[in-house]
């Protein structure tokens, strides 16, 4: 189990939001002239990979998972270099997926080194396809 005060985790996993686990809510004194309203902002960067798309990819997969779509060695795809990408890159490899993302050749070589680096197999394509 997670300790959550400590913020220190086994496993990128463990980091998503939960119930546990909320993403962290600042509410915002000064940035808006309503004096009547209470406004606050979610602070989504607490997610593994700073967006809220990490919980998509971890939904997406989980969803798959308790449908049973996925089996041991199941290949994934995803033709992204984007956030969802990178959590569905992060969370296949937490649970041992393999993950396939088809993208141009144009992408910026960061990304294309974060998705290696997190498992994903990049499949560099022209943009003449």
């Amino acid at each position: 189990m997670p300790n959550h005060t400590t913020r220190v985790y086994e496993g990128m996993l463990e980091m998503l939001s939960n119930q546990e686990n909320p993403t962290p809510m600042v509410r915002l004194n000064r940035v808006v002239p309503l004096t009547q309203t209470k406004v606050y902002a979610k602070l989504e960067w607490y997610n593994p990979f700073g967006s809220v798309k990490d919980r998509v990819a971890h939904n997406l997969i989980r969803d798959a998972d308790e449908k049973g779509f996925l089996a041991d060695g199941q290949q994934l795809v995803e033709p992204t270099s984007g956030n969802t990408g990178m959590g569905l890159a992060m969370v296949a490899n937490a649970k041992g997926y393999k993950l396939t993302t088809p993208l141009s050749n144009k992408i910026p070589a960061e990304k294309r080194v974060m998705l290696r680096f997190f498992g994903s197999h990049v499949e560099e394509l022209d943009d003449d396809l």
